[in-house]
């Protein structure tokens, strides 16, 4: 995607698996020409990516040594001896990433004045390194309190071996948890290699094209950082694609007006879910890559399998399933007419008439619509139905996963999806969305102008965004004011720190305070996150405990106000806040005429047909409205208007679907 004086303008090309970065060159270059003009004209150069997360997933990452406290080897295998399926005895804990054979122990602490042993110790363990390990890992016992014996460690590795990658648990996430932070740092050493190679290249390929920009990428907290930091840090950039949607929705819904909102993001093997709170994302800090956790803030994304290539099926009761397993783009689903023949959500929707097949995906993909009705036939059949009947059922399915996602996911929190606005994005999530709110009772959607490219679109918008954490671990009552100003004003000047180093674009410096804090003998901890008003000289320990009980209350309609309350950690997020590119409003009726249809079809739903209206998106001016059923189709997705509900295109162009029904059901 390209943002240029208003005008936004996107390209797409296949993907080189065996050279990756080919691919964004030629696409830089044949997006530039289509615009008249060329790579040495970009300002501003972001990039999202799924190396690092891929090779994780397919376990193809570096061979990498973890270098741990004694007595400290085998914490990669015990873990937190937490089985995912405790009913099945024979369940066995998952593979590390990092061979038993290759971690050594040493006789140090990451808290020990002194480091002469651990120094004595490593070049042994040095000498011992198998020829084919290219990262080692450093985690040790209490460097979440100081780092100065890990990074001697990495200096002394450097000066001998420095073809190795070096990845320090306390560079990484200082926080108390030892083996959330080893497998923090095993990850990073696991990927650093691969991702190092492939930012490299990167950098080559745009350059023999002509662009000459430094190159930024994204982040899992949604924010971005420079290619440097991305080839230390991999770690941090595993789960940008989706949280790169997450910002682009918050953007658009604030152009709209919306400040909270649920994020619903459906592609081909995954529904993915989030929320926001006042134009802001959420975030976690227990979000997990495969079998390992991710304890950095990320931005909150809750995915179920229930995508466009998820396949509907029957257990062995003969009760029908959907899903986890996806048809993925080979063979995909079986209107792909690729060898696919199980039936999934894309026939479904096909059957129900909620797509076209002669104009998927712009028309780019002709499906057989047939084989659709074939392979959802065969579940009729089963169900002794009719494949419309059938199609429905699947939906239903469909919509019925995605709802116990959504729920729990916003009761925790103490929220009501009443008041909330659906954001609709990527390939399925606008055909899918009035099913969802209808279950959930939100009554208003807001679909993009442009769904397909949302992750683009929040790269090129993405802010600086720097995390760090002190943890404590005491009474609340036995930390003094001037001591946590200090603190945070440690940790707030590390931020500033590094924004300087990276001298990028800002237009200003925001900083967020946050506090994890619990009830004295609970085992959980609540992620208070104090006013912005709040000025740091202000902050004392009754203020920070007055924040805790609100925010305890807010999330489980209770709170203790005379407990003891202990603090864990002390949190600040600093923003390197960007200046965000305009995007194009929709247009201005010439005349006083209204939005025309450019035909009817059949969609199936409720049980019956409905005979519905379909549009261009590009014909929608603002203020346009038409009510369901109808479908509006584009090329990047097709949005379906169920009967009762009416969409209009508001000024900045996105279509606001609104529920008529709500208010005479309740």
């Amino acid at each position: 995607m390209a943002l240029d004086g208003g005008a936004s303008h996107t390209h797409k090309v296949a993907s080189t698996p065996s050279a990756p970065s080919r691919a964004v060159a030629r696409g830089i270059s044949e997006l530039m020409s289509s615009v008249g003009s060329t790579p040495d004209a970009i300002s501003y150069f972001v990039h999202g990516q799924t190396i690092a997360l891929n090779a994780v997933l397919e376990r193809r990452g570096a061979r990498s040594a973890l270098i741990v406290s004694e007595g400290n080897g085998d914490i990669l295998e015990i873990a937190r001896l937490r089985k995912k399926d405790i009913f099945n005895l024979k369940a066995s804990l998952p593979s590390t990433i990092v061979a038993r054979q290759d971690v050594y122990e040493i006789p140090v602490r990451g808290d020990d004045a002194d480091a002469s042993a651990g120094l004595a110790a490593i070049d042994a363990v040095i000498a011992q390194l198998a020829p084919e390990i290219e990262s080692v890992a450093i985690c040790l016992l209490g460097a979440y309190n100081s780092d100065a014996v890990e990074r001697q460690l990495a200096e002394r590795i450097r000066e001998t071996r420095p073809d190795l990658y070096l990845s320090c648990s306390s560079d990484l996430w200082s926080e108390i948890r030892e083996y959330e932070r080893a497998s923090v740092a095993s990850l990073n050493a696991y990927v650093q290699p691969i991702m190092s190679r492939y930012v490299d290249n990167l950098v080559i390929d745009t350059q023999e094209v002509g662009l000459d920009t430094a190159l930024q990428i994204t982040q899992s907290n949604g924010g971005v950082l420079s290619a440097s930091s991305a080839k230390a840090k991999p770690v941090n950039t595993m789960l940008s694609g989706p949280a790169s949607g997450v910002v682009a929705a918050a953007y658009v819904a604030g152009l709209s007006g919306v400040g909270d909102a649920v994020t619903l993001d459906i592609g081909g093997t995954s529904a993915d879910f989030s929320i926001i709170r006042d134009e802001e994302p959420v975030y976690s800090t227990d979000a997990e890559i495969g079998d390992f956790p991710i304890v950095m803030p990320t931005v909150d994304v809750f995915a179920v399998g229930a995508g466009g290539g998820s396949i509907a099926w029957f257990d062995p009761f003969g009760i029908l399933k959907l899903g986890p397993q996806s048809a993925g783009a080979e063979p995909g689903p079986a209107c792909y007419n690729r060898g696919g023949t199980e039936a999934t959500v894309t026939d479904a929707y096909l059957v129900a008439g909620y797509i076209d097949a002669g104009k998927f995906a712009g028309g780019s993909l002709s499906l057989k619509a047939e084989n659709a009705f074939a392979a959802v036939g065969r579940i009729a059949e089963r169900l002794g139905c009719s494949a419309e009947d059938a199609s429905e059922a699947i939906l239903r399915l469909g919509t019925a996963t995605m709802t116990s996602a959504i729920l729990p996911m916003m009761t925790k929190r103490g929220l009501d999806p009443r008041d909330f606005t659906l954001i609709a994005f990527g390939g399925a999530g606008p055909t899918h969305a009035c099913l969802l709110a209808e279950e959930v009772g939100i009554g208003q959607i807001l679909v993009p102008p442009s769904p397909g490219t949302m992750c683009a679109l929040g790269a090129t918008i993405a802010d600086y965004q720097y995390n760090y954490i002190r943890s404590l671990r005491k009474p609340l009552t036995g930390i003094d004011a001037d001591t946590m100003r200090a603190i945070y004003g440690e940790l707030e000047q590390e931020g500033r720190d590094a924004l300087a180093a990276e001298n990028p674009m800002i237009e200003r410096i925001e900083i967020v305070r946050s506090a994890n804090m619990r009830y004295a003998g609970q085992a959980f901890d609540v992620d208070v996150t104090l006013p912005a008003d709040l000025e740091i000289g202000a902050l004392t320990p009754e203020r920070l405990a007055e924040a805790f009980h609100d925010t305890y209350e807010a999330l489980y309609h209770n709170s203790e106000r005379d407990a003891a309350v202990d603090l864990v950690s002390l949190r600040v997020r600093v923003f390197g806040r960007r200046a965000k590119p305009s995007l194009p409003p929709a247009r201005q009726r010439d005349d006083a005429g209204t939005i025309a249809a450019i035909g009817s079809r059949p969609i199936y739903h409720g049980g019956q047909a409905h005979e519905a209206s379909v549009y261009r998106r590009e014909d929608f001016c603002a203020g346009d409205s038409v009510a369901g059923p109808a479908v509006v189709e584009q090329f990047d997705t097709t949005t379906v208007v169920t009967p009762g509900f009416t969409a209009r295109c508001d000024a900045a162009g996105n279509l606001l679907l609104t529920n008529t029904k709500r208010g005479q059901d309740q």
